[in-house]
């Protein structure tokens, strides 16, 4: 049995098959050059790139996975949370062909996936419960998963994102965009104390944009004084970036405990990133958590997440109807 995935949450327009958790094809187009000067994302420019590569996206993916239309079982497509205008186009598009396919339709929370992309091309049994930690651009959140029918926010940010915070910071030093890729490149371990930075701590919760001011206030204040020379900076942001993901992996490991799980399952684009990997490995085997980290190349948005989890809720029966609409927030 086949699930077709479409995923256009935001910048990336991506379609996917799987056969049960096997990953046939994986087909992910990227609007991000298009944003770069912008040092964001453009929602006019993200629609805009949907609507012109979604079609040719999905036969690429048919072609990859050597398959008909007609041998797709469920259409599987991400309906919240995203940008209104990317959604939009990918719901639609997905509601189209399940009505002149006659195939159900699977509508998928864009953060649930990325939660489900560890159990991709991956044979071990999914255990339940676990704690679900996503960490992306726009997102960083921690999840009770009891299933993936069953999952429950227990802790979120409170204002930016981890992902949003690092390109912001970014942004101010001058570096490209996306920003959580430069930062991660330039950083250096023994770096990682130079400065004092903190995140703020509540409860099981996030907040960044305190740790942003600072660091873009010690920018200036060093830049007056004439002392922010290329070391001076690379030590700024690795400071930066070590106490981000020291605050993500502490506040995750206090989750596991108070929930009571052993199990923690990562996805999201900033699970890409090497310092937060590296971390969250020595904790959760300090810890005796049972770890399981999104491969890589599944980390960013992609249509196998949704089709994963799409194929999932399928086999549970679960069919959203013709009638879902896309949900922003």
């Amino acid at each position: 049995m086949y699930v077709l995935g479409i995923e256009t949450s935001c910048d990336e327009t991506s379609c996917a098959v799987v056969k049960g958790r096997r990953v046939v094809s994986n087909v992910v187009v990227s609007s991000l050059k298009y944003h770069k000067k912008y040092g964001g994302i453009v929602p006019e420019i993200a629609t805009r790139n949907h609507l012109k590569f979604i079609d040719k996206v999905l036969m690429l993916a048919l072609k990859k996975a050597g398959i008909s239309l007609k041998e797709i079982s469920a259409i599987g497509v991400v309906y919240k949370p995203g940008l209104i205008g990317s959604l939009i186009v990918g719901v639609n598009f997905a509601k189209a062909l399940c009505l002149s396919l006659g195939k159900p339709l699977i509508g998928i929370n864009h953060l649930h996936s990325h939660i489900y992309a560890p159990f991709l091309n991956n044979k071990k049994r999914i255990r339940f419960p676990f704690l679900g930690l996503v960490v992306s651009g726009g997102h960083t959140e921690l999840f009770l998963v009891k299933d993936f029918d069953n999952i429950k926010s227990v802790g979120k940010t409170r204002d930016d994102a981890c992902g949003e915070v690092f390109d912001k910071v970014a942004r101010a030093f001058g570096l490209g965009y996306p920003g959580g890729i430069y930062i991660d490149r330039i950083f250096r371990e023994e770096f990682k104390q130079s400065f004092s930075f903190s995140c703020a701590r509540i409860g099981l919760d996030f907040s960044f944009s305190g740790v942003k001011t600072a660091v873009i206030y010690k920018k200036m204040e060093l830049e007056k004084k004439n002392k922010l020379d290329e070391e001076t900076k690379i030590s700024i942001l690795s400071s930066f970036q070590e106490s981000v993901v020291n605050t993500i992996v502490s506040t995750t490991i206090l989750a596991a405990k108070e929930l009571a799980l052993n199990r923690l399952v990562c996805g999201g684009g900033v699970i890409a990133n090497r310092r937060l990997r590296y971390l969250l490995k020595e904790e959760t085997k300090k810890e005796n958590i049972e770890l399981l980290l999104s491969p890589k190349e599944y980390c960013g948005d992609n249509g196998a997440c949704c089709a994963g989890l799409a194929f999932y809720l399928h086999k549970k029966g679960i069919n959203s109807g013709i009638n879902l609409s896309p949900e922003a927030n």
